[in-house]
């Protein structure tokens, strides 16, 4: 009878009852497979592997050199030593292969990982034009390999978790030791501990359970696929999160006026890094406000409009039956439709369904006198500067506040967009990200990390970490007095 410990049943030394409670743990899976093999000391060990997930090649050799020499993998026993019947679930779930010695009760696992996974490639949500071109894969080791390749510093510090009650997915949590506030990265660890679900399929499944508030539309950690941008962050003072079967990490703490930055502004001349970046800036309020700008003119504001280009607006909307509000929401509507359907169709057609359906009915709408020429020129450059901004999910919420924003101008003009921009800024001022002021440094308001954040500042003035989030060293040059 096996003896039970932790609410674990541990293995004996009854081969075919161990077989059968691993079975039995495993709901009679047909893919595993249970192979006893006689050492040449006539001892008989069990090699236990899900078909599919063991590379049998790299099995077969170390096998082999177990046999001729039993003492080579004693070694590694001390962390890979499985001394209960879930241990040994666990172990063949994530890949590896068990080894069960009935005649010392106990067994051992032997990383033999063989799930066939893409290579390195660039990221294809943040491509850049100069700077690495590796990005991360849906391997958790190769992701941490890659951190570890661009950034080779005894300070890393990495440390694993297993999250989920049926899938044990296991993510690794980055930090550096000398610099990552300890306070939050506690936090994070608890608030990890208490995610109350079955499986993590993605990133999203750890972000809706980790951030302040569950319920806002805005971003409140940060994603990406770049090696070099996790390393960034990780020397600003944040932590990554690393998850396995994704090729996303996330970044946190993260704040609002991160999202018009991109790791690229490092890699050029800090003139154009910091044009770029203001750029991105004046796209991201431009296209939040545009349309509803335009809406508030037409309908509002007359006398603030050249009488030519105002005469050219009546004439174009001459034949239009709607009023602009409308207008605007029809071809927003249909962008956003263009939009989506150019991402889940195939590549190689999707930018053509994209271009040429936006062309076609763009055209047909205005010679069919739907709407005016200049709205779809406003909705085309409002599409255009949302594109600019490099996380998606802050690309979502603007396309989304678009048509809170004209609804607003439509009822109240130019004070309507007042209005509207008052409650947003309000609303994110709310906000936190582990316990960080989501519209910091503009509020609560700080110069210097400000001035920052809105330029790129030369590599070699820019000697101080932000402030914001807490590092425990705000020398950039640790190894230089300044």
């Amino acid at each position: 009878m096996s003896l039970i410990k932790a609410n674990k049943t541990l293995l004996t030394d009854n081969v075919s009852y161990n077989k059968q409670l691993l079975l039995e743990r495993l709901q009679q899976t047909e893919d595993l497979m249970m192979v006893d093999l006689c050492m040449d000391a006539g001892q008989t060990i069990t090699v236990c592997y899900l078909e599919g997930m063991t590379d049998t090649q790299k099995l077969e050799q170390m096998l082999l050199l177990f046999k001729e020499n039993k003492e080579i993998l004693r070694p590694f026993q001390k962390e890979t030593q499985v001394y209960t019947i879930e241990d040994a679930a666990d172990h063949l779930v994530s890949g590896l292969t068990v080894l069960l010695i009935p005649s010392e009760g106990y067994g051992f696992a032997i990383a033999t990982f063989g799930v066939q996974l893409r290579n390195v490639d660039e990221p294809s949500s943040e491509a850049t034009v100069k700077g690495p071109r590796s990005g991360f894969t849906e391997s958790l080791q190769n992701n941490i390999a890659l951190v570890r390749f661009h950034f080779p510093s005894t300070n890393l510090k990495v440390e694993y978790r297993k999250v989920g009650y049926l899938s044990k997915t296991s993510l690794a949590v980055l930090s550096i030791g000398q610099i990552t506030n300890p306070d939050i990265l506690n936090e994070l660890h608890l608030r990890l501990s208490e995610i109350p679900v079955d499986a993590i399929l993605g990133t999203n499944y750890i972000e809706e359970w980790i951030i302040d508030n569950r319920y806002t539309l805005f971003p409140l950690v940060e994603s990406t696929e770049r090696p070099d941008r996790v390393i960034g962050a990780l020397l600003d003072g944040r932590i990554a999160v690393v998850v396995q079967g994704t090729p996303f990490v996330i970044l946190l703490p993260f704040v609002f006026l991160q999202a018009f930055q991109v790791s690229e502004d490092y890699t050029w001349n800090f003139y154009i890094g910091s044009c770029v970046r203001l750029l991105r800036l004046f796209c991201g309020f431009l296209g939040l406000i545009l349309p509803a700008f335009y809406v508030a003119t037409v309908n509002f504001h007359h006398e603030l409009v050249p009488t030519p280009l105002l005469q050219s607006i009546a004439a174009a909307k001459e034949p239009v039956p709607f009023p602009a509000v409308v207008e605007s929401f029809m071809m927003m509507f249909a962008f956003e439709i263009m939009r989506e359907a150019g991402v889940r169709m195939p590549k190689q057609v999707g930018q053509a369904v994209s271009i040429v359906g936006a062309l076609i009915l763009g055209q047909a709408a205005v010679q069919a006198g739907i709407v005016s020429p200049i709205m779809v020129i406003i909705a085309a450059l409002t599409g255009i500067c949302t594109f600019t901004l490099p996380p998606t999910a802050m690309n979502y919420a603007i396309r989304f506040l678009q048509f809170a924003m004209t609804l607003f101008a439509y009822l109240l003009g130019y004070v309507g967009i007042m209005v509207g921009i008052i409650m947003l800024l309000t609303y994110l001022a709310s906000l936190r990200s582990f316990g960080i002021p989501y519209l910091g440094p503009a509020a609560p308001f700080d110069m210097d990390q400000l001035t920052d954040i809105m330029i790129r500042r030369p590599h070699a003035v820019n000697y101080k970490r932000p402030s914001l989030f807490r590092p425990l060293n705000r020398t950039r040059f640790m190894g230089k007095k300044r």
